[in-house]
């Protein structure tokens, strides 16, 4: 069977010699891992679609009977090549990256969360880091993950609350910083991760 769906790559790793094992996370299908086939070869055509942080329109093939599909096309639609040129934005955007792929079970569609992932991409392409960012991004993949903070009586003060769960990210860049409220979110951050979901984000001591 061969189809085709938008994809972001979440993460990749080597396979064998020349291939690489890619976790896509699509528009329609949701996330699953794919077997680039040659693309660590010099000459390998689909090197580019394969790369962390790449998003794409693919081609993929599956094999009756396989949940391992193949990819054999496509076009990359953005590489985000703004964020690749500071660090602080690409450890944000892999750590994006990391807690999706930790919230989202394997073929298991959410055009919610792509939507939010895909947005904070072009967001942090475009603009760069800021404070709040990162604890809105991650507020709103829990709650889309069903483990949301939005009604808890130990959040920040409502106006702070509102704009980190439903404000467009040029609001969020707009709050003030308040280490003390970041501190707190933090914290419910650490117990969901570490008590209810039992994840270790790895990316989480690169960024702020």
């Amino acid at each position: 069977m061969i189809f085709c769906d938008y994809g972001i790559v979440l993460q990749r790793r080597p396979l064998r010699e020349n291939d690489r094992i890619v976790t896509v996370f699509t528009l329609e299908h949701g996330k699953f891992e794919v077997n680039f086939k040659s693309v660590r070869l010099a000459k390998g055509k689909l090197r580019a679609l394969s790369e962390a942080l790449t998003w794409g329109d693919y081609r993929f093939f599956l094999k009756k009977g396989s949940n391992f599909p193949v990819c054999t096309g496509g076009r990359t639609l953005s590489a985000f090549g703004g964020l690749r040129g500071d660090l602080e934005s690409l450890y944000l955007a892999m750590h994006y990256c990391e807690v999706v792929n930790k919230l989202t079970p394997a073929q298991s569609p959410s055009p919610e969360k792509y939507g939010l992932l895909l947005g904070a991409l072009h967001d942090l392409d475009g603009r760069g880091c800021s404070f709040w960012l990162r604890r809105a991004f991650t507020l709103r993949a829990l709650e889309l993950a069903g483990f949301g903070f939005r009604e808890t009586a130990a959040g920040p003060e409502s106006s702070l609350w509102d704009v980190l769960h439903d404000g467009s990210w040029a609001e969020v860049r707009a709050l003030k910083e308040d280490p003390s409220a970041a501190k707190l979110v933090d914290g419910l951050f650490a117990r969901v991760f570490g008590e209810a979901i039992g994840v270790d984000l790895r990316t989480l001591p690169f960024v702020k």
